[in-house]
């Protein structure tokens, strides 16, 4: 009989699964064709027990002295364990709408029970229902940036500890989860007079326009967590369809995966488009259920198609995921359609922030998962100009390669890449994740670390303490409940 704590497990990962990947049949939304969204594993439809909201009034520019023009961002409250001269913890916003469900479940809310800290998290502009302007608009997208959220947290932060807690000198500890957790760690950097710690879960902290290196990883835990037949099935599978490709023979390529828009030599895009699907097929495959067995349960199922090649087996592995669909809308105009859309209450804004996501890709990240070297399964089609033309297909022509490579490299100015030389952090990570090669894994000095969950392909730490976590995940809690207690100057060091 399963424990509750297994039951609870099963519970989030379900709940990721449908936000990652879609809930009506699993196509893939926008948002999970360039970066995986790892900060939006709670349950969907969660209902605060606890927590009170609130809103808070700030600047919609902040570095135009000029623009006096204002906004308010959600956040929410919760004072349940508070002790006078308790710190403040923060789960600090990312791009996802406001949940309160981390500020009254979990490792950081355990911990803060036992501190007597009062617990907050505030949502990140631009995301949920915190629009700093009328439309999201090309134009109107100037103010999102990580500078300007930052400012944003500072001036929320002072007026919590002076206004709401009644308490100037309290201590304040951040945690995020991914981009949420990114932004935490910078905001320590930036502010060390006001930030006494941060804690972040699978942060993506190193700006890359050109991220190969995701897809050459997924086939290396392919290999590990399958088998080298699976790589190869899979390897065989995508190179068979470009030499068809290169043979002309899209129509077969077109009935075989069904594909709504008929795959043709005069539209490249789509070409992409269908061998981003097919890729990103595999990525909820293997990733859909943040578990390392279901890689090897895909290895599996591969493996025992008796399929006469191995393009067939992935056609079946693609009628499995999509089977209940008349046809899949893998094509260039499809898959941009949801983040073309303007108005700032739609769900694909205020739900899943897609176009928001985009425009931080585009002007700051890169992040671009791109396959043309050949040193990846996924073949050599997805190339980078493929995200270069979905930034300006969503923005504008503006947008072109020295845009993003400027974002990318001002990002890293800004915040030191993979060298930020800031103390009292926490980069929490998953063995095999692949966005942790845009994060830190090895970072030690005076009360700060970096850790990589053995094992895992998401990390956990944010969770409670669960019978089912692994040997390895109860060491990297045990570190953090010690380095969050040694900042605030109720527990010791832990020793490195």
């Amino acid at each position: 009989m399963a424990t509750p704590g297994a039951l609870f497990r099963v519970a989030i990962l379900s709940a990721l699964a449908a936000v990652a990947f879609g809930s009506k049949g699993g196509l893939p939304l926008m948002l999970d064709l360039f970066h995986p969204r790892s900060d939006a594993n709670v349950p969907s439809g969660y209902v605060s027990k606890r927590s009170e909201a609130f809103r808070f009034r700030t600047r919609v520019d902040h570095f135009d002295v000029q623009n006096r023009a204002t906004f308010e961002f959600d956040y929410v409250s919760n004072d349940e364990y508070y002790r006078p001269g308790g710190p403040i913890f923060i789960i600090v916003g990312g791009n996802n709408a406001l949940n309160p469900y981390f500020i009254e479940n979990g490792l950081f809310h355990d911990i803060a029970r036992e501190q007597g800290a009062w617990l907050f998290s505030n949502e990140h502009r631009y995301y949920g229902r915190s629009a700093p302007v009328e439309d999201y608009s090309a134009p109107n997208m100037r103010f999102l940036s990580v500078e300007q959220a930052l400012l944003d947290l500072i001036e929320w932060i002072d007026h919590l500890r002076r206004e709401v807690v009644g308490d100037p000198s309290a201590k304040v500890i951040l945690h995020g989860l991914g981009y949420g957790g990114a932004v935490a760690t910078w905001a320590r950097q930036r502010f060390p007079g006001l930030i006494d710690g941060a804690w972040s879960s699978s942060p993506s902290v190193i700006a890359r326009a050109n991220f190969a290196e995701y897809g050459k990883d997924m086939g290396e835990t392919i290999r590990t967590l399958g088998s080298d037949e699976c790589y190869g099935v899979v390897w065989r599978g995508f190179r068979t369809a470009e030499n068809l490709m290169d043979a002309g023979l899209y129509g077969l390529l077109t009935e075989m995966f069904r594909t709504c828009v008929p795959l043709r030599a005069d539209d490249p895009l789509t070409i992409e488009t269908f061998f981003f699907g097919l890729k990103g097929s595999f990525e909820a495959e293997m990733f859909g259920q943040a578990s390392a067995d279901s890689v090897t349960r895909m290895c599996d199922d591969l493996l025992a198609d008796q399929a006469d090649t191995a393009l067939h087996v992935l056609a079946n592995l693609f009628e499995r995921r999509y089977g209940v669909f008349d046809c899949v809308p893998f094509d260039f105009e499809s898959s941009v359609a949801s983040a073309l859309d303007e108005e700032v209450g739609v769900p694909n804004n205020a739900e899943y922030g897609i176009r928001q996501r985009l425009y931080q890709l585009c002007t700051e990240f890169g992040w671009f998962v791109t396959s043309a070297t050949g040193d990846s399964p996924f073949g050599t089609r997805i190339t980078y100009r493929y995200f270069i033309d979905t930034c300006r297909a969503a923005f504008g022509e503006w947008i072109d390669q020295e845009v993003v490579y400027e974002g990318v490299r001002l990002t890293n100015v800004h915040f030191g890449a993979d060298d930020p030389r800031v103390t009292n952090v926490l980069y929490v990570n998953a063995q095999y994740n692949p966005t942790r090669l845009v994060s830190i894994t090895n970072y030690t000095n005076l009360q700060a670390n970096a850790f990589l969950i053995e094992g895992e392909v998401a990390a956990f730490d944010w969770m409670a303490d669960a019978e089912i976590d692994s040997e390895d995940l109860r060491r990297v809690k045990r570190e953090i409940v010690g380095y969050v207690t040694s900042w605030l100057g109720s527990g010791i060091v832990p020793v490195k």
